[in-house]
């Protein structure tokens, strides 16, 4: 996307997760006529608007404004939708107040979903209020901050995405093992948060009239939507046929299968990478897989892995890097453990005696897909060598697969018994105490000797800031790859973030 200004000057100018965006084909709402919404429509994420304005390419296979607008359209919307159902949580309580309306109370809490628009959220607050109307007689608008005047909404954004991006990083932080937050207590720290009409993200329902109606419409024209011209024809120079959307690039890691990332068989280096240090300061890392991370360091250190940067895992914390492979875990597409083996799985745990078990769990792992059997040895590798210092880092068999399970052994649906919940902690945790039994003794030194200095004066139970110390390890051994046959290169996925220019 550029200004057609400055065609051959690119620059980013944001870097937009694709689950926060939306678009739209009212661009009468914003101040353009009907013979402008045949080649635009609005793209937007969290506090901004453009109108996006096509015309008609030059060249062999010349495409009509309208056409562009509709390849570009679908294009975004072709990778927004499975960016948004990737986004937790799904809803939130979100709180309304109401402002110069008669008779009703002074604000409203209802349930939003990721992609309910302002006007949804409008006749779901006038709905519960118990007030007649819809959006043509009542406005949502935003408050930014205490210093910034509340603006009015047009009517097709999304309020999910807007209060997640006001939202502290605090009220999603889990307080206690990542995986055994409830949804009542995200709903707890959103309605805590929201609790005063002086904090950032808050909305606010007013009536409207012709004349806040026509002031409204001045309002979002200059403040809330900008025009931006793609590859506009000009009469002073002939421009180049504007080409269809390009393709992806592959290069996201989270959220898909095993196959599609690991190149015969291999798992991806980041992934090797996080394991080997995990492996590396975790056995004497206190509450390892246990404590809370930042979820701002976590969310920045995924975003570099799934775009491809480089990362060095020495700058950060170690319950970090194990908070972020948790999250590669529970997003493997399928199941590291395999969805449709979910009750076999489970099943083992009742088998007679352990060497029964074990012969069951070898028949089951033969089934799988070899890079998933390569994973699951480096990961049970590493979860034994924490193991084995549980006396220092508090964390047994048994704590571990309280911890992690949640995370490798997802269920083919949501409905799962607590019965089941307890055979899935127990199963995970016969399979650390006896891992080198059923994946080979070597499994614990694949990723090279586990450091034995780490200093846990340090950590605390912090979210914001968890601060592991530890004395410089010894150089890792070189990480050992499984060799096997060779398959078709891998296919990373779908991006999570558009790149804006101009």
């Amino acid at each position: 996307m550029s200004n057609t200004k400055y065609k051959k000057d690119f620059t980013i100018k944001n870097r937009i997760p694709l689950s926060t965006m939306w678009t739209a084909n009212n661009t009468n709402k914003v101040g353009e006529d009907n013979t402008g919404a045949k080649k635009s429509f609005v793209l937007g994420w969290p506090k901004v608007n453009f109108v996006a304005t096509f015309s008609t390419s030059s060249g062999k296979n010349t495409l009509s404004s309208s056409e562009l607008k509709g390849k570009w359209n679908s294009f975004l919307q072709r990778y927004i939708n499975p960016a948004k159902e990737k986004d937790h949580p799904k809803n939130i309580p979100l709180k309304i107040f109401t402002e110069d309306i008669k008779n009703c109370a002074c604000s409203v809490t209802i349930t939003v979903t990721n992609s309910d628009t302002v006007n949804d959220v409008i006749n779901m607050s006038l709905l519960k209020l118990g007030i007649t109307g819809s959006e043509k007689n009542y406005q949502l608008w935003v408050s930014s901050g205490k210093k910034e005047a509340s603006y009015p909404l047009i009517g097709h954004e999304h309020p999910y995405g807007i209060k997640m991006n006001h939202l502290p990083a605090s009220v999603l932080m889990p307080q206690g093992p990542e995986d055994s937050t409830s949804p009542s207590a995200f709903q707890e720290g959103f309605l805590l948060e929201q609790g005063s009409p002086e904090n950032q993200g808050q909305f606010i329902l007013k009536p409207r009239n012709q004349q806040e109606r026509d002031s409204d419409q001045k309002t979002i024209k200059r403040n809330l939507v900008k025009n931006w011209a793609f590859w506009r024809r000009s009469s002073t120079r002939q421009d180049k046929q504007c080409p269809a959307p390009p393709p992806a690039k592959p290069r996201e890691l989270f959220g898909v299968s095993l196959s599609d990332i690991c190149d015969d068989d291999n798992l991806p280096t980041p992934i090797l990478d996080m394991l080997s240090f995990i492996n590396q300061k975790g056995p004497l890392t206190e509450g390892i897989f246990r404590k809370s991370a930042s979820i701002k360091e976590c969310r920045a250190l995924k975003e570099k892995l799934n775009s491809g940067d480089k990362v060095n895992l020495d700058d950060e914390s170690v319950l970090v890097v194990a908070s972020v492979l948790k999250d590669f875990l529970r997003n493997i597409q399928g199941s590291i453990f395999s969805a449709s083996l979910y009750d076999k799985w489970l099943g083992v745990i009742d088998q007679g005696n352990e060497e029964e078990k074990i012969t069951a769990t070898k028949r089951l792992l033969d089934q799988l897909p070899r890079a998933n059997v390569v994973l699951l040895r480096y990961l049970f590798g590493v979860l034994s060598n924490i193991e084995q210092h549980s006396s220092s880092n508090q964390m047994t068999a048994y704590n571990l697969s309280v911890c992690i399970a949640p995370s490798i052994f997802c269920p083919p649906n949501s409905g799962i018994s607590e019965n089941n919940f307890t055979n899935k902690i127990s199963f995970v945790q016969f399979l650390i105490e006896n891992c080198l039994k059923i994946f080979g003794e070597d499994i614990t030194s694949l990723l090279g000797e586990s450091s034995m200095s780490c200093d846990n004066s340090d950590i605390t139970d912090s979210s914001e800031n968890p601060a592991v110390t530890a004395k410089p390890p010894p150089e890792p051994k070189p990480v050992t790859q499984l060799q096997n046959d060779a398959k078709p290169p891998p296919s990373m996925g779908p991006p999570s973030y558009i790149s804006i220019t101009g």
